[in-house]
């Protein structure tokens, strides 16, 4: 009998005032049919909006899509069990950090023995209010250094009222510890589904015709009075290939992805793997090559987001065309 796949878990971290509770609360009034799990150190700092509320309990509320959030208390490993023994089980786990706490930590409870094949870190995303940045104590500023550098990608939230100044320091900042760092500009924490979560809608369901698709992406959103359009802001870019992948060259193409690229995910064939199926996943600086159930694809297949105009396709297409194997 095949094991359970694991639960995805996306964290959420920042420092205080970064806007990690509105892209929280985002989420979970508009789940889009993901029954998902929230561990925070405040539930009733959410303040979810009532209609939604089914059950309150004093470390749990349940929500009518079929979320639950439950308090951390002491120990992070022992809520995350009982969050994964409710009924029934969320698919997508999110916890919320405090503001003054390490993300490395609860990448650590993940990590756990007892958690061992239950629960898979999807992404970590580190909020910074861009505005705010400068004005932080030296111990204050540190501990924002250390939370964006541990995080797969950093949001830099508040844009529409950060200047450019502004923005720069913190990039220099925290480009300096961490080269490779990803950086998403956002305003009022409007953070994209795709981006957060991954692309939906799997390789194989895009279009077949040649191996780049620029196109926009669009997809629902909040219609509020912060509204602005993801469809114009990020590009959808895809790649194709008949010919087997050589591992070491694909594993020598993903250490030289441009940091521009915020997500991609894919379904692989490699020369020295014909029977197995292996699957790509990128967040950020994370990034996954994992061999799943099935036969290797007819043709490896690769879909990636970046913010519009900051991608080459023709340079990304072809440095994945040099990972054909020889002969």
């Amino acid at each position: 009998m095949t094991a359970p796949a694991p639960t995805p878990v996306t964290v959420l971290a920042g420092f205080l005032g970064a806007g990690k509770t509105t892209l929280l609360k985002r989420i979970l009034e508009d789940p889009r049919g993901v029954r998902y799990g929230v561990l925070v150190n405040d539930f009733g700092a959410i303040n979810i909006d009532a209609e939604l509320v089914v059950e309150t309990g004093a470390d749990q509320v349940s929500l009518a899509n079929g979320c639950v959030c439950c308090t951390i208390r002491d120990d992070m490993v022992e809520a995350i069990d009982r969050l994964l023994g409710q009924d029934p089980v969320p698919e997508h786990l999110l916890i919320e950090t405090s503001g003054v706490s390490r993300p490395i930590a609860v990448v650590d409870a993940l990590l756990d023995p007892t958690l061992d094949g239950r629960v898979a870190i999807a992404g970590v995303f580190c909020l910074v209010d861009t505005a705010g940045f400068r004005d932080l104590d030296f111990a204050s500023t540190e501990l924002a250094i250390e939370q964006a550098c541990s995080a797969d990608m950093v949001v830099l939230n508040k844009t529409d009222i950060a200047s450019a100044a502004d923005l720069e320091l913190v990039e220099s900042t925290l480009r300096g510890p961490t080269p490779s760092i990803r950086f998403l500009p956002t305003r009022f924490s409007e953070v994209p589904r795709e981006v957060l979560f991954g692309i939906e809608r799997a390789p194989a369901e895009r279009p077949a015709a040649g191996h780049q698709h620029g196109h926009h992406h669009d997809h629902d959103h909040d219609h509020d009075h912060h509204h602005h359009d993801h469809g114009e802001e990020f590009q959808a870019w895809s790649w194709r290939s008949a010919a087997p992948l050589d591992r070491a060259a694909f594993r020598g193409a993903v250490r030289r992805l441009p940091a521009s690229l915020l997500r991609m995910k894919g379904v692989l064939a490699f020369a020295d793997g014909p029977d197995q199926r292996a699957v790509f996943q990128m967040v950020g600086k994370r990034h996954t090559l994992e061999t799943s159930d099935g036969p290797a694809p007819a043709e490896s297949m690769l879909v990636a987001i970046a913010r519009t105009g900051e991608l080459d396709g023709d340079a990304l297409t072809a440095l994945l065309d040099g990972c054909a194997a020889s002969g």
